[in-house]
């Protein structure tokens, strides 16, 4: 399956509206990468830079998304979709190295006037997330 980078520059409002959880099979168990680490879905609502309308796009990542609650501005590094058939049904899929929360610009909790913004974190070898 062929995946499209996504070009994050035109998206805005990224907000986790389902927070992360481990991502499972029909029968409950937990589905894993090819490297052995368990997958997460995470559920953002993004929109087109200037439009009004948003989507809720479910986010696939390798490693867990600390930090992120429901209702959080969020930010992704190397987002892809990828598009799937299965027995006639086809759809979206979306992946991301990582799924990270975002203070908003206006937070006022350092005292410094403007609170700087987080930098994604870094990736290891294997999709595991190092802390930011």
């Amino acid at each position: 399956m062929n995946s499209i980078p996504v070009d994050l520059s035109r998206l805005s409002g990224l907000l986790c509206v389902s927070a992360p959880e481990r991502k499972t099979d029909l029968d409950g168990e937990v589905r894993k990468d090819r490297d052995g680490n368990a997958l997460w879905v995470t559920g953002i609502a993004v929109r087109r830079a200037g439009t009004r309308k948003a989507s809720v796009i479910d986010v696939q990542t390798s490693a867990e998304p600390e930090g992120v609650t429901e209702g959080s501005p969020v930010g992704v590094t190397e987002l892809d979709v990828s598009l799937w058939e299965i027995e006639g049904r086809h759809g979206l899929s979306y992946k991301a190295a990582s799924v990270y929360p975002v203070r908003s610009r206006t937070d006022n909790r350092s005292g410094s006037g403007s609170a700087p913004m987080p930098t994604p974190p870094q990736r290891e070898r294997g999709g595991k997330a190092n802390g930011s």
